[in-house]
């Protein structure tokens, strides 16, 4: 594997070496995991600063409610509605069904 050498101020770098160590990691793959967390959830590190993880949380966990709310009302709700139509609709039908077949079945036997 090909390897860069990146500059960093002295200070990141002693924060990096300690959250390595802290993670049973070297600062290198700790480095390349860093990369891929922050480019499979899409977090801009920028965002973070200042921003404690509760924070965070928050403002995900508002987002998240946010999006089951516009599922329920847009898709959620109009779907509890046709299937309770299409319920009342069905049973409408078999009782007519029962009736013809009642009749069917009174005719057969009057004719027996």
């Amino acid at each position: 594997m090909k390897s860069k050498s990146i500059l960093i101020d002295y200070k990141s770098h002693k924060d990096l070496k300690k959250l390595a160590k802290e993670h049973n990691r070297g600062i290198g793959q700790f480095t390349i995991e860093m990369i891929v967390y922050f480019r499979k959830t899409g977090t801009d590190p920028q965002v973070i600063n200042g921003k404690s993880a509760t924070e965070m949380i928050k403002a995900i966990d508002r987002r998240i409610v946010s999006f089951f709310k516009t599922q329920e009302a847009d898709i959620l709700y109009p779907m509890q509605n046709k299937i309770h139509e299409n319920g009342v609709k069905t049973e409408q039908l078999l009782n007519q069904l029962i009736v013809e077949l009642k009749r069917i079945f009174s005719k057969i036997k009057q004719n027996n």
